[in-house]
């Protein structure tokens, strides 16, 4: 799971750190987290890759309100949850569909709750559809039927447990699109769902008995991804 921490107050932004490192002790998930002490910065440098952003209400500049409702200008997924003083802060959250809020002063176990209910939520999205622009026509896929996708000229293929669709697109942007779903590049020319993942061995991956080549600078970033995952997320 890939969270961004949005919040002003230092020794918040480290106990919210601490709490996280507790719970994926204490469960079965991968975490991974990064900070930011302002709303502008986080959305300077915001991209579709994460799976959580827990979001400060009030901050200096731009507050957790406004920044949620740019996140959702660019990213209609991604799960957000509203860090508060103030209960009635919460009636925003219908407005940008936030899964929960937690208040301040945050105790663990109170945390860890809402933490378990984002969770269920992302999950949730491997069984969502993504629509296909395929040379055939528009083509509803499930996430979690893809096994890989394969550059090939200037059309990607996405191998599924059905069958292969040719798609004209840019692998730059699938990827970006898959990453919260837990896709990883093994090389250029393949992006792999970590689920369909069987075996690393050397430079091979094998993916639903095909075997792919990872490459020497892919590598260490492909293993360390499906690592994770398996950690955390199988």
């Amino acid at each position: 799971m890939k969270i961004a921490i949005v919040d002003d107050e230092w020794n918040m932004t480290r106990q919210i750190e601490a709490f996280l490192e507790r719970f994926q002790a204490e469960n079965p998930v991968a975490v991974t987290a990064r900070v930011f002490h302002d709303a502008a910065s986080f959305l300077a440098e915001y991209d579709e890759n994460y799976d959580l952003v827990l979001l400060d209400v009030e901050m200096p500049g731009m507050n957790g309100i406004e920044a949620a409702k740019r996140i959702r200008e660019r990213d209609a997924k991604v799960s957000i949850m509203f860090i508060t003083n103030m209960a009635q802060y919460a009636i925003h959250g219908y407005e940008v569909e936030a899964v929960d809020y937690v208040l301040k002063p945050i105790g663990y176990q109170d945390f860890a709750m809402k933490m378990k209910k984002a969770l269920r939520y992302i999950e949730r999205d491997a069984s969502r559809q993504l629509v296909l622009d395929t040379t055939a026509g528009k083509l509803a896929v499930k996430v979690s039927d893809i096994v890989y996708v394969e550059v090939i000229r200037h059309y990607l293929n996405f191998h599924t447990d059905a069958a292969v669709y040719e798609v004209r697109g840019v692998m730059r942007e699938w990827e970006s699109r898959l990453g919260r779903y837990h896709f990883a590049r093994c090389n250029q020319s393949f992006l792999v769902n970590l689920a369909k993942v069987r075996a690393i061995h050397g430079n091979k991956v094998l993916v639903e008995g095909m075997e792919l080549t990872i490459s020497r600078n892919k590598k260490n970033e492909f293993v360390q991804a499906f690592t994770r995952y398996v950690g955390g997320m199988d």
